[in-house]
């Protein structure tokens, strides 16, 4: 299937309006595209198909008691230390306060503090970041949700749909069977170039059934990168990677934070043959989730503070980096690419 933009809402009912025009004869199937009634019956133009579009509409998830298991319990949340919530309450705020002044409309998907201090399997939630990110992902026309792998996750879907439904996204598809799959693990390269994450948190099966879908609102390529994972051993940087845009993150048409050895070298030749210019992030700012930004606009990006290198290195390449205070919040394994769930966003450049 051609890649096919969502149209404009004027442009959609001057498709529809010829058929409502003679009432005397009996109504007939609209001979309509679904993306055609897309803003009409749903009410916006849903669709997320960029990393670097501009930014019209997200999720977001405040922290709460949930962050702080017991410190006993910490390797099995996969946590080294516990986050101060205090803190990454206020850090949290800081972020939605530069979304608002980016005019970026914030929807906060938080299920019930009850839910999340005892999930289905009888344990907190524990982490932070993915709940607006991680159960989904909103493609032209609606959203796919997602399966969680981890125990102390699962359920997360649930609240991510009854919200999605709440605002008027419709769900186009949910992940089932053996499948598991993740939000964190989808980058955009374009509307219709996408790169998926096959990890711990997103599995084979997950990634196939997700492709239909993808196929389906005129994804041309999906190119799957498999990044390492963990056994027993956490510390840096043996404890592997979640999802790949802990190490690869789009900034800017044709511009990409990479951090080699979180990614195969295929995967790099690949994006060297998309001509994409690759700023390498050094191990301390990885660890520090440099390559986890999310972009407002096109070469506009919020990016976890005090990571100087990779800020002048993208600033020499012309990307404007929005500081965020995060320190205590990067804790807990997600910055402000996890901590969003766009919704909607325009296109954006396409490659080349």
């Amino acid at each position: 299937m051609k890649y096919k933009p969502i149209p404009d809402k004027e442009e959609s009912e001057k498709k529809v309006k010829p058929f409502f025009e003679d009432k005397t004869i009996p109504s007939i199937p609209l001979p309509l595209d679904y993306l055609d009634e897309l803003e009409i019956i749903w009410g916006k133009k849903w669709g997320a198909q960029s990393e670097i579009g501009k930014l019209r509409e997200t999720l977001v998830q405040r922290p709460g008691k949930e962050m702080a298991p017991p410190k006993g319990n910490l390797s099995w949340f996969q946590l080294i230390e516990q986050p101060n919530v205090t803190k990454c309450q206020t850090e949290h705020d800081g972020l939605v306060e530069i979304l608002k002044q980016e005019r970026v409309v914030v929807h906060d998907v938080s299920p019930p503090e009850e839910w999340l201090l005892n999930e289905p399997y009888g344990v907190p939630h524990a982490r932070y970041g993915g709940g607006a990110r991680d159960p989904g992902v909103v493609v032209n026309g609606g959203t796919i949700i997602g399966r969680m792998s981890l125990p102390y996750r699962k359920g997360e879907e649930v609240w991510w749909s009854k919200k999605s439904v709440g605002l008027g996204v419709p769900i186009l598809y949910t992940v089932h069977g053996d499948g598991t799959f993740e939000g964190g693990n989808i980058v955009w390269l374009d509307p219709t170039h996408v790169c998926i994450g096959k990890s711990a948190r997103t599995n084979q099966d997950g990634i196939d059934q997700v492709s239909i879908i993808l196929k389906s609102v005129g994804v041309e390529e999906i190119t799957v990168v498999p990044i390492p994972g963990w056994l027993n051993n956490l510390e840096w940087p043996a404890g592997g990677y979640a999802h790949l845009d802990i190490v690869f993150g789009y900034v800017d048409d044709g511009t990409a934070l990479v951090y080699p050895p979180g990614i195969p070298y295929d995967f790099l030749e690949f994006l060297r043959g998309k001509q994409i210019n690759m700023i390498e992030v050094w191990p301390e700012d990885a660890r520090r989730l440099a390559c986890n930004v999310v972009a407002i606009e096109p070469g506009k990006i919020v990016m976890v503070e005090g990571l100087d290198r990779a800020r002048r290195d993208l600033e020499k390449e012309g990307v404007d980096v929005i500081p965020l205070p995060w320190q205590e919040t990067e804790k807990g394994g997600g910055g402000p690419h996890c901590a969003t769930g766009p919704l909607r966003r325009d296109p954006g450049p396409k490659l080349g």
